[in-house]
């Protein structure tokens, strides 16, 4: 199952039409946002911090949240033993290549210009679409592993 604050994400970069949106004080484009998340209270205190004033900045900072994210299970995944079976190999390099595709993202959404909005807008809905997708399928390659590994991978990809 995808994060809750990624799938948030999708959600709102999908929805957005257009980058110059008139800034909204944080705390009800937070509140207004994360309303709508499966689990609303990590979403407050996920994108709090960063303060955002426009949906622009609540996109990059939720890309930065699930980046950071991405990045902390690959280093919990480098930490297992060695030398990793077949779909724990699989499984980092999916992380990897979403951890790539994040990245994009967020560079996408800080560069997003008024005339190519909407394609930038879908260049970064796909991504964050792959990253997710990436996620799912290193879950399901992990499934039929030994339970504590299984559990332990789970534990850090969700």
């Amino acid at each position: 199952m995808p994060s809750p604050l990624l799938l948030h994400l999708l959600l709102l970069l999908c929805a957005t039409t257009s980058a110059t949106s008139s800034a909204t004080p944080p705390s009800s484009l937070i509140l207004s946002s994360c309303a709508r998340a499966r689990y609303p209270s990590l979403c407050i205190r996920t994108l709090s911090p960063a303060a955002p004033r426009t949906p622009t900045d609540l996109a990059v900072a939720s890309v930065s949240a699930s980046l950071s994210s991405v990045h902390s299970a690959l280093s919990s995944l480098r930490h297992l033993p060695a030398p990793f079976p077949g779909p724990l190999r699989d499984c980092f390099q999916q992380l990897s290549d979403s951890a790539d595709q994040l990245s994009r993202t967020k560079a996408e959404l800080g560069g997003l210009r008024s005339e190519t909005a909407r394609m930038q807008l879908d260049n970064a809905c796909t991504w964050v679409s792959a990253a997710l997708t990436n996620e799912d399928t290193c879950l399901d390659g992990v499934k039929g592993m030994d339970s504590s590994v299984r559990d332990e991978v789970n534990a850090k990809v969700r």
